[in-house]
């Protein structure tokens, strides 16, 4: 009788071989998962990720392929080297200037550069402006 030197498994162990890595493929497709389809730099964003921007920029991020320049939040559409915005922007209420809190600061900002530079437009008019970090953001103190 010739010996079969092809690799067999009996029948009975095949389930044993195909459930695990059904189970794994299963598992492996369940988290990485995604129902948006938007790019940052390349990078396609995670449901969780996008939820974060959509937080920080105040308002929902549609689907799409961006540029974002993390040093001084400024973003764009892929392909266009036009700034479209400031990260942050439509969180002030007051559109491109920075809109009044209640209490009387500006913001917040998407990043300390930001809200610095801010300040600086309110030094360069003789006001005292101070940039600051609360916990929550970033934030320009005005007075005179």
């Amino acid at each position: 009788m010739p010996i079969d030197t092809r690799a067999s498994v009996h029948r009975s162990n095949r389930w044993r071989l195909v459930v695990p890595a059904a189970a794994l493929f299963a598992l492996l497709g369940a988290a990485q998962a995604q129902s948006r389809w938007v790019f940052v730099n390349g990078q396609r964003m995670t449901d969780a990720q996008v939820q974060e921007l959509a937080r920080i920029q105040c308002r929902a991020i549609p689907d799409g392929n961006y540029w974002l320049n993390t040093g001084s939040g400024a973003w764009g559409y892929m392909g266009n080297p036009t700034v479209q915005g400031m990260l942050g922007d439509a969180c002030r209420g007051g559109g491109a200037g920075g809109g009044v809190n209640q209490d009387g600061t500006r913001g917040p900002f998407a990043t300390m550069r930001r809200a610095e530079e801010v300040a600086s437009q309110f030094r360069a008019q003789g006001l005292r402006a101070v940039a600051f970090h609360n916990g929550d953001g970033y934030y320009v103190r005005v007075s005179r």
